[in-house]
């Protein structure tokens, strides 16, 4: 189950929930004599959960980071602000942009101090 639910993770967005529904679907159904499924449904939902919460705040975030070279406070922040601003798609597009970005400032604007410290590690 978890590593149907890792292999479904890489799906953004709806790939952990695909993954957390079919692991509470098994329990679901191998278990039905169990008295206290409710129980056994919401410690399994709350390892789901658990584990989606550290990739998600923890791990990508220290991933993209090391592959956009930038802090991972960054791109935390970067995802939340394009999240609100734009949704879904904003936080999809959110690092591709940034990292299009910083080049064509590094390219086209490098004779400001701003951009050359924001591009240093390009």
């Amino acid at each position: 189950i978890g590593f149907l639910a890792g292999l479904l993770n890489l799906i953004p967005y709806v790939g952990p929930l695909i993954g957390a529904g079919l692991g509470l679907g098994i329990i679901l159904t191998t278990h039905l004599q169990f008295p206290e499924i409710w129980n056994l449904l919401g410690k399994a939902g709350f390892v789901f959960l658990l584990a989606q919460l550290v990739d998600n705040l923890f791990t990508q975030p220290v991933i993209f980071a090391g592959s956009v070279k930038a802090h991972p406070l960054e791109i935390f922040l970067l995802i939340s602000i394009a999240g609100s601003l734009a949704g879904i798609t904003g936080m999809m597009l959110a690092i591709p942009a940034y990292s299009l970005l910083r080049v064509v400032a590094k390219e086209f604007l490098s004779g400001f101090k701003v951009v050359q410290s924001l591009t240093e590690q390009l």
